[in-house]
């Protein structure tokens, strides 16, 4: 794919708008009540639908009996082209929904996948879209005769910087047979600047395989154990009695698709506001994946970072850069860097967030050693390392290639680090689905996170890993991360955060956390958070509280929301 027609994925990372534009009118089409008069068994067996329709017609109704039929086998796609209304020409196979091969099966009323990692059609599709597919249902209805229906959530992501749609998948199948699969993604983390948002549907001809899965039981072990490890959740309106911080989340700026996740954390209670979509409430909020960009940094980067320093020792912050990446060892701009410094983006190297320092060097590379010889290829800038901030998306990437070459050579050169962060901190979290975006090796390796942009989590993930950081890197009595680092992005301990002279964006930044000084009813507080493109964002006050709004609505005016909760967060504890 030609820079050119790249050049709009570029996320301006933080870009902040100045006008809402034309806002569309909210949705308010007819829902799914007690006979169905879409995506019957006739039109999913036919043509799917000519509209977009209300997301109650892709899922189980109240008035649904048990499935007549199990489900068990694999569904195969084709390259497809997708109703994509755009306000720009198409990037190279973005109005195609990819060929794939997807495999589920059928468990008390769940429609299961056996596979849950990014489904890639590097090879032999021309799309632009990778696929997550999530848990789903299967039911019967009165009206289908001998047909049993099933969907299930899915999330398209693009292969260069993770955005993600969210979508729905519905059919109607028997035993050997099923129709077309009819899909609709209402809402979406994208670059509403550059017209990416928008509404998607297609009508999937299906290939279907029955077959049985010697690892049937272990699939359904693993969805239960998956379900029992979620952290519980109430509604928000528990707490929020007035909607304050409801209305908060439910304002749609821009894309009318508003907050696609949003919850609070108070008083060791996660408390959760329904994502609405375009057409509808998303009727799969716990398996929704989100995009959020340079959230990635610290829900990734420092994660990574800090559990490798607890691991081997505070000295990996310390390390140079030029030790464990080869080609920087001798370039001029990066004598003296540490990966501490990368994180914190005070490297002192050339680089920036524009294309020609990102996009032309990152987001179109594929491996890891394109990327990397791509950013040696920088020239050198005047400051010395950790005298300056300068944000550049680059210094994260070399924070991954460098941290694979130390684990090397600690653990050996088939050791991936992120295999040691997955079994050493998500497994035991309950959040081993957690998604990154990788780069592509063509020799079989794993490739390297970027580190950069490219998480994919669901808000469960997403809430876990911030309770971790709030616990100080503390999981059940084992200490994860190092305790010392997480203290000091919190500002608990002696801060060597750097000014950032941003007021918009936060006026420190630590290890990949921004921060500000909020006035709240109980005093000015030092707010730390992820931050990413769009605006999503993770903000943490008080050492127990914390907000998780994911969205596509570059809101980043976050003092109402921290008083709105600050409030709340008073009123429980008084009670």
């Amino acid at each position: 794919m030609s820079t050119l027609k790249l050049h709009g994925l570029l996320p301006v990372f933080l870009l902040l708008f100045s006008t809402c534009g034309n806002k569309p009118e909210p949705w308010n089409g007819p829902q799914l009540t007690t006979e169905r008069n879409q995506l019957t068994v006739v039109q999913l067996q036919e043509n799917g639908i000519d509209e977009f329709i209300d997301l109650s017609y892709f899922t189980q109704p109240d008035w649904a009996q048990e499935a007549v039929h199990d489900f068990s086998g694999s569904i195969t796609f084709t390259d497809t082209e997708l109703h994509y209304p755009k306000g720009r020409d198409y990037y190279e196979g973005e109005d195609l929904f990819p060929g794939i091969n997807l495999n589920f099966l059928s468990h008390e009323g769940e429609l299961i996948p056996i596979q849950r990692q990014v489904f890639s059609a590097q090879q032999g599709s021309e799309s632009f879209w990778d696929v997550i597919v999530g848990t789903g249902k299967v039911w019967q209805e009165a009206g289908d005769g001998k047909w049993s229906r099933a969907s299930f959530p899915l999330t398209l992501a693009d292969r260069y910087v993770g955005q993600a749609r969210n979508c729905v998948a519905t059919f109607v199948y028997q035993t050997d047979i099923i129709s077309k699969v009819c899909v609709q993604c209402s809402q979406e983390t994208a670059d509403f600047g550059n017209h990416d948002a928008g509404n998607i549907r297609v009508t999937l001809a299906a290939k279907y395989q029955p077959k049985l899965y010697a690892d049937s039981t272990e699939v359904v072990e693993q969805q239960e154990q998956l379900k029992a490890a979620r952290l519980p959740t109430h509604p928000l309106k528990e707490i929020d009695a007035d909607g304050e911080v409801a209305a908060y989340f439910d304002d749609a700026l821009l894309t009318n698709a508003s907050t696609s996740q949003g919850a609070v954390w108070i008083n060791e209670k996660l408390y959760v506001h329904p994502p609405n979509t375009r057409h509808g409430a998303y009727p799969y909020p716990q398996e929704m994946r989100h995009g959020v960009y340079s959230v990635t940094k610290s829900m990734a980067g420092a994660l990574a970072l800090f559990y490798l320093a607890e691991r081997y020792g505070d000295e990996l912050f310390d390390a140079l850069v030029t030790d464990y990446v080869p080609v920087l060892a001798d370039h001029s701009g990066w004598q003296g860097v540490t990966l501490s410094q990368t994180l914190s983006m005070v490297s002192g190297t050339v680089g920036s967030d524009e294309a020609e320092h990102l996009l032309n060097v990152l987001i179109i590379a594929r491996t890891a050693e394109e990327s990397i010889n791509n950013i040696a290829k920088l020239g050198d800038a005047p400051d010395a390392p950790g005298e300056r901030f300068n944000y550049q998306s680059t210094n994260l990437f070399v924070l991954s290639y460098a941290l694979q070459n130390y684990v090397a050579a600690k653990e050996g050169s088939d050791v991936n680090y992120w295999d040691l962060v997955h079994e050493g901190v998500l497994v035991p979290m309950g959040a081993e689905n957690f998604t990154l975006r990788r780069t592509i090796e063509t020799d079989g390796r794993k490739g390297l996170p970027i580190l950069a942009y490219g998480a994919y989590p669901t808000l469960d993930e997403a809430a876990k890993i911030s309770l971790l950081f709030i616990n100080e890197g503390r999981y059940k009595g084992q200490q994860l991360l190092s305790k010392e680092r997480v203290r000091t992005i919190f500002g608990r301990a002696a801060t060597g955060g750097y000014s950032t002279n941003n007021d918009y964006r936060g006026t420190g930044y630590q290890d990949s956390f921004w921060s500000k000084r909020i006035r709240t009813r109980s005093g000015k507080v030092l707010v730390s958070y992820m931050l990413g493109y769009g605006t999503n964002y993770v903000l943490f006050w008080s050492g127990d509280t914390f907000v998780i709004r994911f969205m596509d609505e570059f809101d980043l005016d976050v003092d109402k929301l921290v008083r709105e909760v600050d409030k709340l967060r008073i009123a429980t504890t008084s009670d």
